[in-house]
């Protein structure tokens, strides 16, 4: 990622409270230690205009953004393999879990050590067949 880039996502973090700075912070650690078949990028992600994504092959993976009153994770991963969200759903008993994403308040709902282990998990499922299928789509 080009530096202004990384500057751009460190000056958004810098503005957020010191809770959801030690998750971002944490979260994009873990993603970036556990997979290393993305490329961090920063901007508009749904209605959201701050969003922290990884991308493979200039697809979308994962995402962080954050809300009033909570922090997302998005997971087009976990999205298309169910049996994850089933799996950190045992783990994790407070979040709210819909299709694709997990809203979340605090570490203690969604710990750094459940979300890396996941990423790892997550970063060894193949993910081809929806590169392929984005880019037959473009």
């Amino acid at each position: 990622m080009d530096d202004k880039k990384l500057m751009q996502i460190d000056q958004y973090i810098n503005t957020l409270s010191d809770s959801e700075q030690q998750v971002i912070r944490q979260f994009r650690k873990a993603i970036a230690e556990n997979d290393s078949a993305v490329s961090e990028s920063f901007g508009k992600f749904m209605s959201n205009p701050y969003a922290i994504s990884f991308n493979q092959q200039g697809v979308f993976k994962y995402g962080l953004t954050v809300a009033k009153n909570y922090i997302s994770f998005h997971s087009l991963v976990m999205y298309t393999n169910p049996e994850l969200m089933t799996e950190l759903k045992l783990k994790l008993p407070k979040p709210k879990f819909q299709k694709g994403c997990i809203n979340f308040k605090t570490l203690d709902e969604f710990p750094e050590s459940v979300f890396a282990e996941h990423i790892q998990t997550s970063s060894k499922i193949d993910f081809s067949p929806m590169i392929k299928r984005y880019l037959k789509k473009k």
